[in-house]
């Protein structure tokens, strides 16, 4: 009888959470989501942030609910945007961090939005501030109209920045249109060798943080009318705007702010108000946005009918401004959590998340439910009455029942949760945290003052405990992974790997499955393995590929162009750890030139070596860069079938790799490296290819290998 009572508890539980909220004579709420930028979960009053004051996000917890364990289903901006629009987890495209400024739509036009969603229910719908998906079909080459872009995604209307405040272009977009361009003064990138006529933008004193100059001529109106120190003013003026011009049909706004990304610019109003310098003033302007925002509803009458989310999409970056904020004045911005943006850890993902919506969520209530904004899809869904197919339901989860309700179990079985690395890809179950890797798997800076200052070094310098880190570093013989019991150690100060060994088999299962959505290619992910930095050693095979002679011959480019193909660096773009590399250089499609201070994952082609024939054995060798299904090397007949694959795990740092020759003995056969990506982690880096064969003077049919 007892066992049969809670069968049935169980069963209505689920049932209420799969149920449509709203019936038929429902009047559909508006909704209003904004989402901050890099705001970290130590950030805000309400939770528990001293050194800036918050009154109006703390007034949506007064008045909302506020959520202790939401996370954001990547601890990067691009996919995080991916996720919250789609409602699919972003490394299943491949998508593990920030799309490059000629980046083009990264979200398929077919795929059901958030804002398709809505659209579908007769709601008014508009986006501002930061997209950061990219345009258009191919790469975006600035040429109006910017389509596909959002009003192929579901919203009406759509004003803000193209990608975000810290990289070019610094122009606005209205539609799909460059507010102020003229066709006698169009917007033009320009290449590395080519940026001496660059159009100029706002000065910023370096007090103000990291952010990369422009990389483009032209659009000189256009770039005049963006000012960073006025564009929080100038976005929230024109999401009010907007509210206040509504008519009777129910409206979505979603306000992508670009507080508080670096360069922290506030406007003057907000210069030295906080407590803790740009970083908390800057914190203080997205305040005010908030308010803004309330004071429209209020003014409009609507301020009971909508429901406000408020949340971030990552957690806070210990960038220059976070080490000012921190040093000075003993501000933490991810509270006492373990890492930072683009990491496993907790500081990453886990992220403010507030919810308000009178009448129906109950005033300053507090859920320890797990949710992730990768839920708002099936959630809105339930919200408006619109079942989603089972396609459609396959990451996103309908939370709706945890904002205006109190279930008594757990909504979700699972959570992925991806950082920057797609070999730190990690699975949270219950109170169960699985990192399948060591470190943080995000930026690796070891010294601060450095815009990539993380992972252990910094870990260790804000004073947190891991007992897999000793003086910033990860220990001798620490467990090849990590396991965590966020209910006892949310901090993560104990890693439990060795001692639940089954724990990490069932989580571990789970992160296999995931895997394999994104592994189109059999065998096509590098394992973790990085291989170590030797001196150029002659190898006992008699083919070597090790590209010593810093020339690419004999291999050839057939498709796009490269800057600098074979590259020589001692260490790695921006956490200046040693390059693992054999001898003194390499292949790779990162680097726009010798002296470059930054990658260029914008880059796309294709480079093939020339034709030969195996012996027998297998072909050793050592990759690196991106792990999306653009980015790879492939070992291929003559005709251009590929049939072995390798890529890396979305990091600079290069793994060993292997390939059985056996097969295709007395065959002839080619090396193909593989460019199409533009975003993060958007390149191949390969080297020290180990091999018996006869080398031909041919190369494959160049068609064929396009």
């Amino acid at each position: 009888m007892k066992n049969a009572l809670i069968a049935t508890l169980a069963f209505l539980v689920t049932s209420l959470a799969a149920t449509p909220f709203c019936h038929a004579d429902d009047a559909p709420p508006n909704i209003v989501l904004i989402f901050a930028d890099d705001l970290g979960y130590g950030d805000v009053g309400c939770y528990g942030a001293t050194k800036v004051k918050t009154p109006n996000i703390d007034r949506l917890a007064k008045e909302g609910r506020r959520f202790t364990d939401a996370h954001s289903a990547s601890a990067v901006c691009t996919p995080s945007r991916y996720a919250l629009l789609t409602g699919e987890y972003p490394f299943r495209q491949g998508i593990w961090g920030p799309c490059h400024p000629n980046s083009k739509l990264l979200v398929d036009t077919d795929k059901l939005t958030i804002a398709k969603l809505l659209k579908k229910k007769g709601y008014d719908t508009s986006c501002f501030g930061k997209w950061h998906l990219g345009f258009g079909k191919e790469r975006n080459d600035w040429k109006e109209p910017l389509r596909p872009g959002p009003q192929d995604l579901g919203f009406d209307y759509y004003y803000g920045v193209p990608v975000v405040n810290s990289a070019p272009p610094y122009v606005y977009v209205e539609n799909d249109r460059i507010v102020g361009m003229t066709s006698d003064d169009p917007l033009v990138y320009l290449e590395p060798d080519a940026r001496e006529n660059v159009t100029p933008i706002t000065p910023l004193e370096t007090k103000h943080g990291n952010r990369v100059p422009n990389w483009f001529g032209g659009a000189a109106e256009s770039h005049k009318l963006y000012n960073d120190f006025t564009l929080g003013l100038t976005l929230a003026e024109k999401a009010t705007r907007w509210i206040d011009q509504r008519g009777d049909a129910p409206f979505f706004l979603y306000l992508a702010t670009t507080q508080i990304h670096h360069p922290f610019t506030p406007a003057p109003r907000f210069q030295g108000t906080s407590q803790c310098g740009l970083y908390g003033d800057f914190i203080h302007e997205l305040d005010w946005i908030v308010g803004e925002v309330m004071r429209a509803l209020e003014a409009k009458g609507v301020a009971d009918d909508t429901l406000v989310i408020f949340t971030s999409d990552n957690g806070g970056m210990f960038n220059e401004n976070g080490q000012d904020a921190f040093n000075n004045y003993g501000h933490e911005q991810n509270g006492d959590l373990l890492g930072f943006k683009f990491g496993a850890w907790e500081g990453g993902h886990r992220i403010p998340f507030i919810a308000r919506w009178p009448g129906r969520i109950e005033p300053g209530s507090t859920s320890t439910q797990l949710i992730c904004n990768v839920d708002l899809l099936a959630s809105l869904a339930s919200l408006t009455g619109q079942p989603l197919d089972e396609k459609q339901q396959v990451d996103s989860v309908n939370v709706l029942p945890a904002l205006v309700g109190e279930p008594e179990s757990a909504l979700r079985e699972h959570l992925i949760l991806a950082p920057a690395r797609g070999s730190h890809l990690s699975v949270r179950k219950g109170k169960w945290m699985l990192i399948d890797a060591q470190g943080s798997g995000g930026f690796g800076g070891t010294k601060p003052g450095g815009h990539g200052f993380a992972g252990p070094a910094a870990a260790s310098y804000i004073g947190r405990r891991n007992s897999d880190i000793v003086n910033g570093n990860i220990r001798p013989g620490a467990p090849p992974a990590q396991l965590y019991d966020l209910q006892a150690d949310v901090n993560e100060t104990k890693n439990l790997y060795d001692e639940y060994p089954d724990v990490v088999k069932e989580l571990r299962t789970i992160l296999q499955d995931a895997r394999s959505s994104i592994m189109k290619k059999t065998g096509a992910v590098a394992t973790r393995n990085d291989a170590p930095k030797i001196p150029a050693t002659p190898g006992d095979r008699s083919v070597s590929f090790d590209f010593e002679s810093g020339k690419l011959e004999p291999w050839k480019v057939v498709e796009g162009e490269f800057g600098h193909l074979i590259g020589s660096r001692d260490s790695f773009f921006g956490n200046g750890q040693e390059y693992n590399k054999q001898g003194k250089h390499y292949l790779t499609t990162l680097e726009g030139s010798a002296d470059a201070e930054r990658g260029m994952d914008s880059q796309t082609g294709v480079i093939v070596s020339p034709l030969f024939v195996p012996e027998g054995g297998t072909m050793t060798f050592r990759v690196g860069g991106g792990s999306g299904d653009s980015t790879y090397a492939a070992l291929c007949t003559a005709d251009g079938k590929e049939v072995q694959f390798v890529r890396g795990v979305n990091d600079q740092a290069m793994q060993n790799a292997e390939w059985d020759l056996k097969p295709y003995v007395g065959q002839k056969m080619f090396i193909k490296v593989v460019d199409a990506s533009t975003i993060g982690w958007g390149h191949v880096t390969v080297d020290d290819f180990q091999f018996d064969a006869k080398v031909l003077t041919d190369y494959p049919d160049l068609l064929k290998t396009k």
